[in-house]
């Protein structure tokens, strides 16, 4: 939910960009380079200085063009989820928010500024279960027809027992990877030329390994025993992503599609991932871990969303707004270790009864 706070610093960060349309400085010259305390409305205006963006929206919500450009955000229900719905809606989109709990999404939509609610739509999406992703999609194609953005923002992280997704996969693999390897999947085809397929990762992918005998921390698994932890799971789950990301665009690139895919680290943010954490830990974890608010969680994802395409080549990682390199396995110079997750990945989701286009493998 926005606060008073934060509607008035958008209005502030909005009344900045109308300056800079009426006639203010809008040399880049002068612009402050986007960092680790920027916002995401600071990218939204440093971008719209730098390279004019198109969907450009005023205060008082008129638009210098019509919205046609669509975004897809999971997770826009929560955390930085909510910061990038609102930033996209701002920026002209029509934001398809996707969440599970639906009572909470509509209490973030209800609390946009009206200029911006009428441009977010509601859709059900719980990525822990492959029956409600492929409705998803398939509701998602049905009514938007084409896609600009798709923000993979949605995330478990470090449940203390291991938990498992509808089809029986540990949860944070299930939900963080796989889940968002399907969706991406079925929704590529609508993904318009030019666009974007954004996924946020972390650098806990640092502690992360990918063991393919037992991903799923299987207990029951003779071949190849392995203890569940939470946060080798999650690290293992954002190694995923970053992989995923790379994975996929190798495959862009080889289709000769114009589409990018990238990944990013967001920082670490006092948001309710914390939740499986005592509730008398949270203010201890936010005061000594968390080093950014929501509203600066949020940037590195706009960045990722709105620069134009010529700032990248495709599946690089940023952190702070900036590209940076992963960690080796991340870096996968090779790229055998995206490809083994790649067809590992395909063989899950097509051993759970869905079956994808095989033009990308």
């Amino acid at each position: 939910m926005f606060r008073s706070l934060i509607l008035l610093t958008m209005a502030s960060c909005c009344l900045s960009m109308v300056a800079a349309f009426s006639g203010g400085t809008s040399s880049t010259a002068t612009l402050k380079p986007l960092g680790k305390k920027s916002t995401a409305l600071n990218v939204l205006e440093f971008l719209n200085k730098k390279q004019k963006l198109a969907n450009y929206v005023h205060l008082d919500g008129s638009s210098d063009k019509e919205s046609t450009s669509v975004a897809v955000v999971t997770g826009g229900n929560s955390g930085i989820g909510v910061e990038s719905v609102s930033t996209l809606a701002l920026a002209n989109f029509n934001v398809v928010l996707c969440a599970r709990n639906i009572e909470s999404a509509n209490e973030v939509v209800d609390s946009l500024p009206s200029s911006l609610r009428e441009k977010v739509r509601i859709q059900r999406l719980d990525l822990a279960d492959m029956k409600s992703i492929q409705a998803a999609a398939d509701e998602i194609i049905e009514k938007e027809g084409k896609i600009d953005v798709l923000l993979n923002n949605a995330g478990v992280m470090s449940p203390p027992k291991r938990e498992t997704t509808a089809q029986g996969l540990e949860l944070q693999f299930g939900t963080n990877h796989v889940g968002h390897h399907l969706f991406t999947r079925l929704l590529l085809p609508v993904i318009e030329e030019g666009g974007r397929v954004v996924t946020v990762a972390s650098t806990a992918h640092s502690f992360g390994q990918l063991n393919f005998q037992n991903l799923n921390y299987d207990p029951e698994n003779s071949e190849e025993k392995r203890d569940y932890t939470a946060w080798g799971a999650y690290g293992q789950s954002k190694l995923a992503n970053i992989l995923f990301a790379k994975g996929l665009d190798d495959r862009l690139k080889k289709a000769d599609s114009s589409i990018i895919s990238l990944s990013l680290h967001p920082g670490v943010i006092g948001t309710n991932l914390w939740r499986y954490s005592p509730k008398w830990t949270r203010p201890i974890l936010n005061a000594i871990i968390a080093d950014k608010t929501v509203e600066q969680g949020a940037a590195t994802s706009m960045y990722c969303c709105l620069a134009s395409s010529e700032t990248f080549q495709g599946g690089e990682y940023l952190s702070d707004c900036q590209i940076i390199e992963p960690n080796k396995f991340g870096q996968d110079e090779t790229g055998s270790l995206r490809d083994k997750l790649w067809v590992a990945t395909e063989k899950i989701i097509k051993e759970n009864g869905v079956d994808l286009s095989e033009d990308l493998n």
